[in-house]
């Protein structure tokens, strides 16, 4: 497969992505099943969210063929296509090709590549920790250092958000039953991208994710979990305040969450220090997302077998 590209599919990389050869890919264009813009030279182009549709619709030809006809089954009858392994010239020039996205505030252009790089076999927590976190925490430490202006930042959090819609979309998996998912951040804390990061990652590992939001008191979250008993509470910290009082009122919301069978996941800068987490216990401590997503296929293995 040639080299990921930041807006637009060729026929051959869209046909790889579904699993289906370019003469199907061709064919569902023209009949107008997917979506597709010409080159001036007549090559069909395919926006990766397009491609992303028609994947989680788990589109395929009959068999044998009636009539062309197209029939859509189980999104769990596609899969991405293999991991695309990129060279680390290559992977630093699309780091850097989100961060020109991101604080250009082009949603289209960054929602192609996360998209784009998930087709191509990139999980979300590696989409995540490779390209979207570091593009963020440059747009942080260039705000700080006064090169960046507040407004800046704010395009570069929204265009960020905005991306992260048209990912969690491509990357969610379809499922009658699936796990219940708690997400927000500590009190005093109103970082939305974390949050909004944990969510797309747990829904794309088979979860069904409920937001409690910003700013929440673990003695609010401890009411939470009793009323919709999820399968898992992940908290993010990038701010942590009030530490005695906030590590009173954790610990009975972790007796809360032992009794009802939830797993604790805290993750984010508050977090990090050992003496914090040895106040703060969890089921995981996450440094990545990445180790979220290994974690919550854990669980999730361990629910299906259950079943």
């Amino acid at each position: 497969m040639k080299a990921i590209r930041g807006k637009k599919l060729t026929s051959r990389e869209a046909a790889r992505a579904l699993g289906v050869s370019e003469a199907s890919v061709k064919r569902w264009a023209d009949s107008g099943l997917l979506a597709a813009e010409k080159t001036a030279g007549g090559h069909r182009r395919f926006r990766p969210e397009d491609v992303a549709a028609v994947l989680r619709a788990g589109v395929r030809e009959t068999e044998p063929r009636a009539a062309g006809k197209l029939v859509a089954t189980s999104a769990a009858t596609s899969a991405p296509a293999a991991e695309v392994k990129l060279g680390p010239a290559r992977e630093a020039a699309l780091a850097e090709e989100a961060f020109d996205a991101l604080t250009g505030g082009r949603v289209e252009d960054l929602s192609a590549l996360v998209v784009s790089l998930h087709l191509h076999g990139r999980t979300v927590g590696a989409i995540a920790d490779r390209f979207l976190c570091p593009a963020m925490r440059r747009v942080g430490d260039l705000w700080h250092s006064g090169e960046m202006t507040v407004a800046q930042e704010h395009v570069a959090t929204r265009t960020a958000s905005d991306a992260l819609d048209a990912l969690g979309d491509a990357a969610a998996r379809a499922g009658d039953r699936r796990p219940l998912a708690l997400c927000c951040s500590v009190e005093e804390d109103f970082h939305a991208l974390p949050v909004r990061l944990a969510a797309v990652t747990l829904e794309a590992a088979g979860f069904e994710v409920f937001d409690v939001g910003l700013s929440t008191p673990f003695f609010a979250l401890t009411e939470t979990l009793e009323r919709f008993r999820p399968r898992l509470v992940c908290v993010s910290s990038t701010l942590l305040g009030g530490l005695d009082r906030a590590a009173r009122e954790y610990a009975d919301f972790r007796r809360a969450a032992r009794r009802r069978g939830a797993a604790v996941v805290l993750g984010g800068a508050g977090f990090a220090g050992g003496g914090v987490r040895q106040r703060f216990p969890a089921d995981l401590h996450a440094d990545s997302f990445r180790q979220l997503e290994e974690f919550a296929a854990s669980v999730d293995a361990v629910d299906a077998g259950e079943s």
